[in-house]
């Protein structure tokens, strides 16, 4: 893998950002690929390799270094609120995403408030008027620090990263996807399931 690809969370400024094109040119194991390329909901493919061992967390607490993965546009990074979660497959966590709302967007749409842990994707998908942007794709290491906000877990080496812009009438929200480790060795694919 290219050394410019990956940004490390304390120097952000580092940051390579790629295509599609980009992304399937790295050196990237096929199952990490299926999964950053993935075009359905992340949640309804997860749940499927782990049926009723999945789940969905809410984190209360910010997480520690992510918000530099934001896009420098990014509509809460003025004003708004941002929305992380863990989704998870029995005791391994296996992908975080950050969704940030603007002030504006949130007036508009009020239930991106008040989503609890449904997933913003199922919801929507069961809306008109929505577009998504094209993926843009970065690797970034984690240094080994303790994320408090996922339980006992440790999250180090090299994670894999997107992000992308949903527009819903107008309004737009921006949306980081982080791939930890326990994708790869969650129950599902152990098992030989997906």
């Amino acid at each position: 893998m290219i050394s410019n690809q990956h940004r490390s969370f304390e120097n952000p400024r580092e940051t390579t950002w790629l295509t599609r094109q980009g992304v399937r040119e790295a050196q990237i194991d096929s199952l990490m690929l299926s999964w950053l390329l993935e075009k359905g909901l992340l949640t309804e493919r997860l749940r499927g390799l782990c049926g009723a061992h999945f789940r969905l967390e809410v984190l209360h607490e910010p997480s520690i270094g992510w918000e530099s993965l934001a896009p420098t546009d990014s509509p809460a990074e003025i004003d708004g609120f941002k929305r992380e979660v863990v989704m998870w497959c029995d005791d391994e966590p296996c992908i975080y995403a950050k969704t940030s709302v603007s002030n504006s967007t949130a007036s508009m749409h009020p239930w991106l408030r008040t989503l609890g842990s449904e997933p913003l994707g199922e919801r929507l998908q069961s809306l008109a008027d929505v577009t998504r942007t094209d993926f843009e794709f970065t690797c970034v290491q984690a240094n080994g620090a303790e994320d408090r906000s996922l339980g006992r877990s440790f999250v180090s080496g090299d994670l894999w990263a997107r992000r992308s812009k949903f527009t819903i009438k107008s309004h737009e929200l921006a949306v980081i996807e982080v791939f930890l480790p326990g994708l790869v060795t969650c129950k599902g694919h152990r098992s030989g399931h997906g």
